[in-house]
């Protein structure tokens, strides 16, 4: 059986809490981020993505315009 990982959240995509997640604690932690966290972007260094709408892990995903993969962004 093999498992893959699925990347949710755009690689720009950043919070105070992204900085906290180490190792098999990443997913408990994850659950305790909420919808309370300050997020921003590394492309914009600001609330809003570079297609001018405001970034959160709830919206910042795959489908977006401006949406990186972690592949991408190494590559860079």
């Amino acid at each position: 059986m093999t498992t893959s990982l699925v990347q949710l959240r755009c690689a720009s995509l950043r919070s105070k809490s992204s900085y906290a997640a180490f190792g098999e604690f990443h997913e408990e932690h994850a659950e305790l981020l909420g919808s309370t966290a300050t997020y921003w972007c590394l492309k914009t260094m600001s609330k809003a993505g570079p297609d001018n709408h405001y970034v959160h892990g709830s919206i910042c995903q795959q489908g977006r315009s401006c949406w990186r993969s972690a592949d991408e962004e190494a590559n860079l």
